[in-house]
């Protein structure tokens, strides 16, 4: 299992380590790899591909969000999000509800 850890309000270490990426840019997740967001509050997830399981420090539910669903984060600042489909799944995360 593959696993990246994503900051929403962590910058570069230096601008020479981290490509830059436009804020909102869609992203792709292999299949089984799995995105660990340390700061998810205020973000909504977007599924363009693929299917995604969703699980959130202080949401009693997980989610299972397929091709063209959305999850808001809420609140939540730990967030688990895996590519539970069998291609690779093209997400984006945007701020809002």
């Amino acid at each position: 299992m593959n696993t990246l850890t994503f900051s929403a309000s962590a910058a570069p270490a230096s601008a020479s380590s981290v490509p830059a990426v436009p804020a909102h840019a869609p992203f792709r997740i292999a299949a089984g790899a799995v995105l660990a967001l340390r700061h998810g509050r205020g973000l909504r997830v977007e599924v363009m591909e693929g299917r995604l399981w969703i699980t959130a420090a202080g949401d009693t539910q997980d989610h299972f969000v397929g091709p063209g669903g959305r999850h808001a984060l809420g609140q939540a600042h730990a967030v688990v999000i895996e590519n539970v489909g069998s291609g690779t799944a093209l997400l984006r995360l945007v701020p809002g509800t």
